[in-house]
């Protein structure tokens, strides 16, 4: 589900968005969407504070009271990974979208492709970032939704699965490991690996692999099998190297 808010104090051009991307997304059937309109920015806000915001807004810029670009900034200081597009009659304002990290600037009146460009740019930049989750069946029968990011690793204890992230150690009661690695390799190829029976670690949270074992950046450390040093260590190279990372 892809969640989008458009915010316009015009009401004819606040349709008009509307109906442009609904005429969007009804022609790719591999995304489910949701629209909410605003007409004002504070209802806008109020909104943003209470829902925790969308994965795409379209901003109108000058809007009286709070401006568009007013609202990008309290997106951003939230830390939303939010899709910004800003609409303006004018692009004497594009110097401040680029502050914001806007992914488009459409000029009004606009056209239909002009408005498609910015949401595909809008989509493209969602699928580079949207966190990668997977559920965990806790044992009291709650469901428990991770970020792969926040793990650390994954042991197994007995019948159960231990998952350490930056929130603390969740324990999974259904999943096998196999099945975790597999789930994980189908979101994020290549940044776990299995380094000793057991355990699947995440790369992102590794300090140092000596001969013996692998330090990660919380101070925990895990075994390596013997004879696999040289091994690893080639595939935390890589890994970091494909990511732009120094190590």
């Amino acid at each position: 589900m892809i969640t989008v808010a458009i915010c316009d104090d015009q009401s004819v051009q606040l349709a008009n968005v509307k109906s442009a991307v609904e005429a969007y997304f009804a022609c790719r059937h591999d995304f489910m969407v949701r629209i909410d309109i605003f007409d004002d920015s504070s209802s806008f806000l109020d909104e943003l504070i209470k829902s925790g915001g969308w994965d795409i807004v379209i901003l109108d810029i000058c809007m009286p009271g709070i401006s568009g670009t007013e609202l990008a900034r309290e997106i951003r200081r939230r830390r939303d990974r939010t899709e910004i597009i800003f609409m303006s009659i004018s692009s004497e304002f594009a110097l401040d979208a680029f502050a914001v990290k806007a992914v488009h600037y459409v000029l009004k009146p606009f056209t239909a492709s002009e408005l498609g460009e910015a949401l595909d740019r809008a989509l493209l930049s969602l699928s580079e970032h949207r966190p990668k989750r997977i559920l965990l069946q806790l044992e009291n029968g709650a469901v428990q939704s991770v970020d792969l990011d926040e793990i650390s690793y994954i042991e197994s204890i007995a019948y159960r699965r231990g998952v350490h992230t930056k929130r603390g150690m969740f324990e999974e009661t259904k999943r096998p490991l196999s099945g975790f690695m597999e789930e994980i390799e189908k979101l994020s190829p290549g940044q776990f690996i299995q380094p000793y029976r057991g355990y699947i670690v995440n790369q992102d949270a590794i300090s140092t692999i000596t001969p013996g074992h692998i330090v990660l950046r919380t101070g925990d450390t895990i075994l390596i099998k013997r004879g696999d040093f040289r091994k690893l260590r080639e595939i935390f190279f890589s890994w970091n190297f494909r990511n732009g990372r120094n190590v």
